[in-house]
C-alpha cells in the first residue's frame, strides 16, 4: 500500500507488521517493523486479545526469514545491523523468547546470504546456515540438514546423531502456520479480524515509540541502568 501523504507533504513513517502463529496453543508473535530499521516483538493471546509489548531492535529484521515455535515460547530471527567489526560480525540469526530480542542462542554470520531457520517443533530447530550457536545456552535442539545424507543432531558427547529425513520436513523460508479458519489482516500498523467479509480491528500499533526494555531472562550485570540489551554479547547504543 502507498504512503499517504500529511497536511504538510511530509510522509509518515512506513510500519509493517508480521504474524506469526503458535502450532499448539492461542500465542503469537507480531514483528512491527518501522520506522526505518526499527523492529519490536510484540506477544499476542488470541484468545483474550491480550498484549505484551516487548523489546525494541535497532536493526533490520528479515520478516520472510522468521518462525514461531510450536508452543510460542521461542522466536527465531535474522537481523542486519551493520556493525561489522562487532560481535554480530554485522548480521546475524539468533533465538529468543517472545517478546524479548535478546538472544538465548546466537549465530554471528557478517553478511545477508541465506540464514534465518525455522522450528521443526516445540524443541527443536533447523538453522539455514548451518552455523553453531555461540552462546549455547537455549536447552534447544540444533537440527542439521544436509543435501547429501540424513539430518543430525550434535549429543552431549559431542557425537553426531542421525535420524529420518521424514522427521525434519525443510521449510525454507519458512511456512507460517495459519489456525483453523480465523482470519487477520495487518494495514500498515493496524492489526483486524476478519469477520463476515468485514475488518474489525483488534489493535492499532502504528504510535508507538522506542523505549529500553530489558529481556527479563537477561542475566548479565547492570553496569548501566539505562543500558538497553539487545543481545547478550553486546549494548544497544
Amino acid at each position: 500500500m502507498s504512503a499517504t501523504h500529511t497536511a504538510s507533504g511530509s510522509t509518515p513513517p512506513q510500519i509493517s507488521l508480521t504474524l506469526y502463529f503458535a502450532r499448539l496453543n492461542a500465542k503469537a508473535v507480531i514483528l512491527r517493523r518501522g520506522p526505518h530499521k526499527m523492529a519490536r516483538l510484540i506477544l499476542w493471546d488470541r484468545a483474550t486479545d491480550t498484549f505484551e509489548d516487548g523489546q525494541w531492535l535497532r536493526a533490520r529484521v528479515y520478516e520472510e526469514r522468521c518462525d514461531l515455535s510450536a508452543d510460542g515460547a521461542h522466536f527465531i530471527y535474522f537481523a542486519l545491523d551493520g556493525r561489522w567489526h562487532g560481535e554480530s560480525s554485522g548480521s546475524y540469526s539468533a533465538i529468543s523468547r517472545p517478546p524479548y530480542f535478546t538472544a538465548v542462542a546466537f549465530f554471528p554470520q557478517g553478511d545477508c546470504w541465506g540464514s534465518g531457520g525455522w522450528f521443526v517443533d516445540e524443541g527443536r530447530y533447523v538453522l539455514n546456515s548451518g552455523a553453531e550457536d555461540r552462546l549455547c545456552g537455549s536447552g534447544l535442539q540444533q537440527i542439521h540438514v544436509r543435501p547429501n545424507g540424513p539430518p543430525y543432531y550434535v549429543d552431549a558427547n559431542g557425537k553426531a546423531v542421525s535420524f529420518n529425513r521424514s522427521d525434519v520436513v525443510p521449510s525454507y523460508p519458512p511456512e507460517r502456520f495459519v489456525p483453523g479458519d480465523e482470519r487477520y489482516e495487518t494495514d500498515e500498523g493496524r492489526l483486524y479480524r476478519v469477520e463476515r467479509g468485514s475488518r474489525v480491528l483488534i489493535r492499532d500499533m502504528t504510535d508507538m515509540e522506542f523505549e529500553t526494555i530489558r529481556a527479563p531472562y537477561d542475566d548479565r550485570p547492570e553496569s548501566n541502568a539505562d543500558a538497553a540489551p539487545w543481545h547478550p554479547l553486546e549494548h544497544e547504543d
